[in-house]
């Protein structure tokens, strides 16, 4: 038979856990990050709220303009400047988590690759933030085994040089 089997989702190599996420963020960033910041620190809900504003400010003033395209009378013209105000915004609230929990757990890195990250990959960060939160409570992302897989590298090492796969 053709096109995709019933299998193909269960495949090891595809990691569907992470796909689901990569969607999931998607569409709820503001809730994965609250519940990171939650696992970490006690006072989470204010971040939490401030990332939600901006990103559903930038939704619908992105929303806003498309509409704006359609119906000149509406007077939003240029609306779509204040729309990457709040998503950069967001993108900061983003930046400092990152930033917290890699300290906090003494991952390498440095503030402009998280600004860079969460600006062009934001739900990939969220997967990121959300796995290194698993490793003190929730189940792995990938299995033990991947780190055996040929070609495998892992990109997150902290300062003793452990590795988190």
């Amino acid at each position: 038979s053709s096109g995709i089997n019933a299998e193909w989702p269960l495949r090891p190599g595809l990691r569907p856990r992470l796909w689901l996420g990569f969607i999931k963020n998607l569409f709820i960033a503001p809730m994965t990050l609250y519940d990171v910041l939650k696992a970490h620190k006690k006072s989470a809900l204010g971040p939490a709220i401030m990332a939600a504003v901006c990103w559903v400010a930038w939704i619908a003033l992105i929303i806003a303009e498309i509409v704006y395209q359609f119906d000149k009378s509406l007077k939003l013209e240029g609306i779509y400047a204040l729309a990457w105000v709040f998503y950069l915004g967001f993108v900061t609230l983003l930046t400092v988590a990152r930033a917290n929990i890699r300290s906090h757990y003494g991952i390498n890195g440095n503030p402009i690759e998280d600004f860079f990250a969460a600006m062009f990959v934001y739900p990939c960060v969220l997967i990121q933030l959300e796995t290194v939160s698993d490793k003190n409570g929730l189940a792995p992302l990938m299995p033990d085994s991947a780190s055996k897989e040929p070609g495998y590298s892992d990109v997150m090492h902290n300062k003793n040089h452990e590795t988190y796969a």
